[in-house]
């Protein structure tokens, strides 16, 4: 009977000690699988995979990438930006909006969108950021990361409104900081308001689109009248017929008043931004200008700029939406320009924008130059 009960000891012991270790291998287990990963991989806008830290806090940028980080909602992890976003511009709206957070960062690169770049990569590896956000070309990222060690998401969006690359690369830099929701919101807003200027517009006949012109758009610097647009994207976006494309060409080009002439376009859209080479522009050829129909119309009218070191992607459509109300009045006369304005700018830039761009000087109005 002792040894009975001796031999059950055992085994109850024994099944205890099994249990014991069985719950802490699956405990241990549990917890291996629950741990949140230290890195992830991010696909960026050039198709590229970038491991990223899973915890990303802290970011610089490269180029003109500072505007996709505010796109994205991660403005509070730039710790470092480009010569280019300050001081702030109404030309370049997130720079305006957060000019004194911005003017509090050091500078990392002189910040060229197009043109050649450099970067301080000595400050950059001072500063450490956790990632490095970049407008510039895949092979530049890929050199970027492997002079400094630093995983550099590339973004692409130059000349673009509705498309993929908009899309993928504001997805990107949110999925990189950690604000994947926010800029799926953003991304679902662009899309609606897509979809919200094509059902408006898409069946007007060819023959009841008037002939539009958009003027000094800024490419490589400031332009006059003869710096326009082919394939212009707010123009697109309401399907008006734009005299540019005839050219043939695609992008920003520059075209000779002669040209302009000949054309002599129903309604002129002239940047804001550069009323003084508008100006005088118009003072050295005031009979020219007066003999154009959108002058003797008084079909003349400025928006802000599309354009200025990369496209400002808030602003191309609220030109979008002023285009369509201005030459379609009747498709669009549901729609509050200003409440519209207000909620493009507060969705994709984090703030209520309009009226400070409004107090400098910048709109979206008639002219006269007369």
């Amino acid at each position: 009977m002792r040894k009975l009960r001796t031999a059950l000891v055992c085994v109850i012991a024994a099944g205890a000690l099994a249990f014991a270790l069985t719950g802490c291998a699956s405990t241990q287990q549990d917890s291996s699988e629950s741990a949140s990963p230290e890195s992830i991989t991010v696909t960026d806008a050039y198709g590229r995979d970038v491991t990223v830290p899973a915890d990303a806090d802290t970011c610089a940028t490269v180029g003109s990438a500072a505007r996709f980080v505010v796109y994205a909602g991660a403005q509070d992890k730039l710790i470092a930006i480009t010569e280019m976003d300050t001081p702030g511009s109404p030309a370049r709206a997130y720079t305006e909006v957060y000019a004194d957070e911005f003017a509090a960062l050091p500078t990392t690169s002189n910040g060229n969108h197009l043109m050649e770049t450099s970067v301080d990569a000595e400050k950059m590896l001072e500063l450490k950021p956790d990632v490095i956000i970049s407008s510039r070309s895949a092979e530049e990222c890929d050199q970027l990361q492997q002079q400094i060690g630093i995983p550099v998401v590339g973004i692409s969006y130059q000349d673009q409104m509705f498309t993929d690359n908009v899309y993928n690369s504001i997805l990107a830099v949110g999925q990189a900081l950690g604000t994947s929701e926010h800029a799926q919101s953003v991304v679902d807003a662009l899309k609606s308001w897509q979809a919200d200027l094509s059902r408006r517009t898409a069946d007007i006949p060819d023959e009841d689109k008037p002939t539009c012109y958009a003027g000094a758009v800024n490419f490589k610097g400031a332009k006059s009248f003869g710096g326009t647009y082919a394939g212009y994207p707010p123009f697109e976006a309401v399907n008006v017929k734009n005299v540019a494309d005839e050219t043939g060409q695609s992008g920003s080009v520059e075209v000779t008043l002669e040209q302009i002439g000949e054309w002599n376009p129903d309604f002129m859209f002239l940047n804001a931004g550069n009323m003084d080479l508008l100006k005088k522009d118009y003072a050295d050829n005031t009979a020219f200008f007066n003999s154009l129909t959108a002058f003797q119309t008084g079909n003349l009218y400025t928006q802000p700029a599309y354009n200025m070191n990369g496209t400002n992607i808030e602003t191309a459509i609220c030109d979008a939406y002023f285009v369509g109300a201005t030459v379609y009045p009747e498709q669009f006369s549901d729609v509050d320009l200003s409440k519209k304005y207000d909620e493009i700018f507060s969705t994709m830039l984090g703030a209520d924008y309009y009226e400070q761009m409004k107090s400098l000087g910048v709109d979206f109005k008639t002219i006269s130059f007369s």
